[in-house]
């Protein structure tokens, strides 16, 4: 293991960027416009059932494609009993492919690539304010690729769960929170005032560091004062079983431990990243999901890593 000034440094550079990234969003906030563009919002076919919690999916792609991954995910979380809403920063989302989603959403929204996906949330609790009706809420993202592993008895192992926020994994990162590509919030949680004063709060931040810091972080740290927080694959119960080469601190297991999460823990996603930032293969990944029983097909990971 690198010794701890290794980490110090780290931290001290880390943190010296974030005060730059802040510092220049101050600068340009007032030139800039405050509210992304709404390109298009229209009702889907899906009928809202309150009864079903509501999950707000925030899409984006380069090449403005909706991919296969995307349809899989959208399609468990339908059969796993969520309402979704479709929130892509996509330029354009073509006719054909609006028509498909909206054989799976109760919404689609298209909007200008501003603000990350917590503004994206945003704009869907504005655009669809009958969520707060639904009997939970599902803030997730395409920034992973699955479900690996079924996910229809999801929303009753959430439920389950003995707190109020339930998110696939955690962090130590920065400080400790849960990691925002897959937020569960019950009914409490979502008709709270500390939920709704958040959301309202949230500002278009440019960078994605200030974007984890205030408001990844943020979210975990001030609905944390009222509301319980857990995570189904907490860092602490995979570190338990697995222990890594570097401090607790600087580890995100979906990027770190992303073999033993799959193949020991049933983890039911895979991180972007891995393929095109980290250049783990096509073939090491397939493997893994081979060995796992994993009903996650290879045609969907080329159909990704085919544009960076």
């Amino acid at each position: 293991m690198r010794n701890s000034a290794f980490w110090h440094a780290k931290k001290v550079i880390r943190d010296l960027k974030f005060l730059r990234d802040m510092f220049f969003h101050l600068l340009t906030k007032r030139a800039a416009r405050e509210k992304p563009l709404i390109r298009y919002s229209e009702l889907g076919s899906v009928v809202p059932d309150y009864a079903r919690p509501v999950c707000f999916f925030c899409n984006y792609d380069q090449k403005d494609v909706i991919r296969k991954n995307v349809y899989h995910y959208l399609g468990e979380l339908m059969r796993a009993g969520f309402d979704i809403v479709f929130i892509s920063s996509n330029n354009t989302v073509s006719d054909t492919d609006l028509k498909k989603l909206s054989k799976l959403c109760i919404r689609m929204i298209v909007r200008e690539n501003r603000g990350y996906d917590f503004y994206g949330w945003k704009i869907g609790m504005q655009a669809y304010p009958s969520y707060h009706a639904h009997s939970a809420l599902l803030l997730a993202n395409d920034s992973v690729l699955g479900p690996l592993f079924s996910m229809q008895h999801i929303i009753a192992k959430l439920e389950n769960v003995a707190a109020d926020i339930v998110a696939m994994t955690d962090s130590l990162h920065f400080h400790p929170h849960l990691q925002s590509y897959f937020l569960y919030c019950k009914k409490s949680v979502i008709t709270s005032k500390e939920f709704i004063e958040f959301f309202s709060k949230i500002d278009v931040l440019t960078f994605k560091m200030a974007i984890v810091r205030k408001y990844e972080v943020g979210f975990s740290r001030t609905l944390g004062r009222r509301f319980k927080l857990s995570a189904l694959y907490s860092l602490e119960s995979i570190l338990n079983r697995i222990h890594p080469e570097r401090p607790k601190d600087w580890i995100d297991a979906t990027i770190y431990l992303w073999e033993p999460l799959i193949s020991e823990f049933k983890f039911p996603f895979l991180k972007k990243n891995l393929l095109i930032k980290r250049g783990v293969s096509i073939e090491e990944i397939s493997q893994v999901l081979v060995g796992s029983d994993a009903n996650y097909t290879v045609d969907m990971l080329t159909d990704y890593i085919g544009s960076p």
